[in-house]
């Protein structure tokens, strides 16, 4: 399987070979496009708990962000950087005892939350690994996704 790109329709994003992207949900457990679960080694939606991945969540013009990082434990910032279309601020923390680094990039009044976790179990990713910049370098809105 060579890589793909996942488009819903509001998030576009490449899915590099031995990845898969998911549709999600929201809080309230309603499908939403506005969410993609990207995974490595996970087959089916289920596997995204036990496996290491990426969660992009987009939030349009018309919603409010409220960035989540004092609900975080051991949070340390990082130093700004641009990949693909984005500059992406953010930091590490721990959520759950599970070790994460948080992403957000803004564009056009949009923006973009990254949630990287980086162990799961045996699982294990990397800000370092080419798929994990492949993947946020990749991700931009769609037409549809720039104009909410």
């Amino acid at each position: 399987m060579a890589e793909t790109v996942f488009d819903n329709g509001i998030i576009s994003l490449v899915v590099p070979e031995g990845w898969n992207a998911f549709g999600a949900t929201d809080s309230e457990g309603n499908e939403t496009a506005s969410k993609v679960f990207v995974y490595k080694n996970a087959r089916e939606p289920f596997e995204i708990f036990s496996k290491a991945g990426i969660t992009v969540c987009f939030f349009g013009r018309d919603k409010y962000y409220f960035s989540p990082k004092a609900f975080y434990d051991d949070v340390c910032d990082i130093e700004p950087f641009t990949l693909g279309d984005h500059l992406w601020e953010g930091y590490t923390c721990k959520s759950l005892g599970y070790p994460y680094v948080m992403l957000e990039g803004r564009k056009n009044g949009c923006v973009f939350q990254i949630m990287v976790l980086l162990e799961n179990g045996e699982e294990r990713i990397s800000m370092e690994d080419a798929d994990v910049r492949r993947i946020i370098g990749s991700i931009s809105a769609t037409e549809e996704g720039s104009r909410t």
